[in-house]
Parts: C-alpha cells; structure tokens; sequence
C-alpha cells in the first residue's frame, strides 16, 4: 500500500443551527425547499410562516418543524426586531427514533408543523439546544453520535408538548391571510387539473389582481410559479415511489408533454427525470 495515499474522508451528514437577531427590514427573498429537516423557533418579534399550502402567524416561543420537501417562507413584521434559532439537520439523525416510531413525524408534526412552546417547556428545550450548539461548535468524533440523541430528545420533547395542547395556542391569522391559505391548499389538491388563477382567486373570494398580489407577497410565490412547483413536487415523488413512466407521471401531474416536465424539472432538481430516479433508487 502507498503510504502516500489517503483515503477520502466522508463528511457528515448535514447539521447546522444557529442563532439570530434580524431587523425589521430584513426579508427572505423566496420560498424554498430542501431536503433535510428545519426547526425554526421564534424567540422574539411576530412573523407569518407559510409552509406548503398554509400560512402560519407566530409569535414568541412559536416553533416550527419543516419536513424534507415542503415549502416554505417567512415574512417577517415591519414594526419589530425578532431573534430566532434555525436548526437544520439530515434525516439520518433521527433514523432510530423514526425506526421505533414510523409515524411520530406524519401524526404530530406534518398536519400541523407549528405549535406554542410554553413557558414549563421553554427552560426544557432551551437546554437540548444548547447541547446541540455546544456540539456543533466543537464538533469531535462523538458529535455526530451525541448530536443524534440530543435530536432526537427534542422531537420527543417537542411531541409530547403537541400532545398536551388542547386546542393549538397558535396566533390568528388575518382573514386575507386565511384566504390566501385556501387558495393555496385548493391549488394543492387540484394541480393536474388545467386551473387558472381566475380560479384559484375565486376560491379565496378575492379579485384576480388583488388575489395575484396577495399570494405573491405571503407564499413568496406567483401563481403559475406556485403551481408549477406543487406539480413538479407531486411528481418528484411520483418518480421515486412508483415504477411509471415518465411520461404517465407527466401527464398525471398536470403537465402538458414530458418535454415540457422534463425541462421544468432540470431547472429545479439540476438533473433530468430519469437521472434524477436512478441516482435516488440507486443511492
């Protein structure tokens, strides 16, 4: 063997949490998703959290869990500084506690990623958390195992929290804001439908041009652009979890010829389709 040669040295899976302090003129410039786990908590300032087809208002001590995949945007308040912790981290950090519970995810959080920490909980959690920022701050040969445990303590932390609200202590949305999340859920369960933003504006009870304005400014998105990404979304799982063709899940999604897809989905996943299945299924 070369003495000279090195083996490649693997990273570890994504982890990253920090904390900070924003003025109120800061503004994320689009919706976005990725495939690991967020966790974002409010710690002060008011905010509105869109995730996938809803819209979430949040005050301080609101914590939000994002799912590989989802969408999302924060608009923040223009009267207020907020201090918020972001947390984000790979699936298989998790993957013992979501082996013994396949359903812990999907049942407390996915519904309802957004939940009210309360003041007994808050110290609770603040304290797993700040394990995790000592952990990634020195990151050793035993941070990958510790930061492992100290996530999934915090899901265990945070489900047993969900499961003692009786109702959700969520702040109210505005009634422009709930309309928004209507359309928004109608445009969701409708994408391989040919609809139009006439429709989805009706749906919200709102005047086209006034609807185009208003869901562009809380989901971050225009309509054909929302809609197109709720269509190559459905698709993108449709090309990992079925054995179809590409153009049947084209067409199934909305599309209107699998030239068409295809070109779509490059710009958003940097690969074609068919790469995209065999790099996910061989992996």
């Amino acid at each position: 063997m070369n003495p000279d040669h090195k083996e490649p040295i693997n990273d570890p899976p994504l982890f990253f949490i920090n904390q900070l302090r924003r003025n109120s003129n800061f503004r994320m410039p689009e919706s976005h998703s990725h495939d690991c786990y967020e966790l974002y908590y409010l710690l002060s300032g008011t905010q509105k959290f869109f995730i996938q087809h809803t819209v979430h208002a949040m005050r301080p001590h609101d914590l939000a869990l994002i799912s590989p995949g989802l969408l999302h945007r924060t608009t923040y308040s223009q009267v207020s500084t907020h201090e918020r912790i972001v947390i984000m981290f790979d699936p298989c950090y998790i993957s013992k506690l979501t082996d013994t519970c396949p359903d812990l995810i999907k049942d407390n959080f996915l519904r309802m990623p957004c939940l009210h920490v309360t003041t007994p909980f808050h110290e609770e959690i603040m304290q797993t958390i700040n394990h995790l920022f000592q952990e990634f701050e020195q990151k050793d040969e035993f941070s990958t195992i510790l930061t492992s445990q100290s996530l999934c303590r915090l899901l265990v932390q945070l489900t047993r929290l969900r499961r003692e609200e009786h109702p959700p202590s969520l702040a109210q949305l505005t009634p422009q804001d709930e309309a928004i999340g209507k359309a928004a859920f109608f445009i969701s369960q409708s994408y391989w439908q040919s609809i139009t933003l006439e429709d989805a504006a009706r749906e919200a009870n709102l005047n086209p041009t006034y609807f185009s304005r208003k869901f562009k400014a809380v989901t971050g998105f225009g309509f054909k652009e929302y809609l197109t990404q709720i269509r190559i979304q459905k698709a993108t799982y449709e090309l990992l979890h079925t054995n179809d063709s590409i153009t049947d899940i084209a067409m199934r999604c909305g599309f209107e010829n699998s030239n068409y897809f295809g070109d779509l989905f490059y710009k958003v996943n940097g690969a074609s389709p068919r790469a995209y299945r065999k790099a996910r299924k061989s992996s």
